[in-house]
């Protein structure tokens, strides 16, 4: 199996919580049915409007337990040109990781690519998981999908490895697979490398969310990640921020329109101190 690392350190926990992100069209749900060994997730594009809510999938492999979580990709065009649906979306995301601390906190990050070039979509879909919801405290590992036309499916990793460190995305380990039935033998063969992946490394420390105020947190940690300090004045440098973030210009007047009423809130829970204009 194509791991990367050494393994985590497993703890007594009896279920490992993973969590799949990435973009749609990456074979999300698919890789879910290969995992489960069954067609329980949906995989149509009309199931799209569904997954803003994450779904979770029970199941057992190599005698241990596994609940295996589906999300949204939250850098979806439909998604980016919504700034509420957007806020809604990461919301939803948060509550999520929030939701997981009382059963053991989130395990490993499963970033679930296609095959081809990194986009600036998959940078910011792995910041907003790793870095943003998850503070930098759990492990990811890369799955890339849609390989079965590959001569060797790990040789696509070989001659593509490097590409990803320079783009700030670390993974512990990845698997090189396809999630298409009609190629049986690389299916199977694929079945058994997410397998031996999520067994070595779903049970180390699960990543638990501060009792903090889910709210007040989240819109700060936002904040944090495009660079604005809840003091800060500027809204040039705000909406230049927004934009390196894949935001428009109507979306990011949206969006800066929010932070206007909230600031004064942020900077009374990140300090204690209300922000005068």
């Amino acid at each position: 199996m194509p791991l990367t690392t050494e393994p985590l350190p497993l703890l007594s926990q009896s279920r490992a919580n993973i969590v799949i992100f990435g973009e749609t069209g990456a074979g999300k749900s698919s890789l879910v049915n290969l995992i489960c060994g069954a067609d329980v997730a949906r995989t149509s594009p009309e199931a799209r409007a569904c997954t803003l809510d994450a779904r979770h999938y029970d199941t057992r492999i190599q005698g241990k337990d596994f609940r295996i979580y589906d999300t949204v990709g939250l850098n979806e065009p439909e998604v980016l040109n919504d700034p509420d649906r957007l806020v809604g979306a990461i919301i939803k995301a948060y509550r999520l990781v929030q939701s997981l601390s009382a059963a053991g906190g989130i395990n490993l990050l499963v970033f679930c690519i296609q095959k081809g070039r990194i986009t600036s979509n998959m940078q910011q879909n792995y910041m907003l998981f790793h870095d943003f919801l998850c503070h930098k405290k759990v492990p990811v590992a890369l799955v890339i999908t849609h390989l079965e036309q590959e001569p060797k499916m790990e040789d696509w990793w070989l001659q593509n490895d490097f590409h990803f460190p320079a783009y700030g995305i670390d993974t512990v380990a990845h698997a090189c697979i396809t999630a298409k039935r009609e190629f049986s033998d690389r299916y199977q063969a694929s079945r058994e490398v997410v397998h031996d992946l999520l067994v070595t490394y779903g049970f180390g420390e699960g990543f638990a969310q501060e009792k903090a105020s889910w709210v007040g947190e989240l819109f700060r940690r936002l904040l944090e990640l495009v660079g604005i300090l809840p003091r800060a004045s500027s809204f040039k440098v705000m909406s230049q921020k927004l934009r390196k973030y894949g935001l428009g210009e109507v979306e990011v007047r949206a969006v800066l329109d929010k932070i206007k009423f909230i600031r004064d809130d942020l900077a009374y829970i990140a300090g204690g101190r209300r922000h005068t204009s």
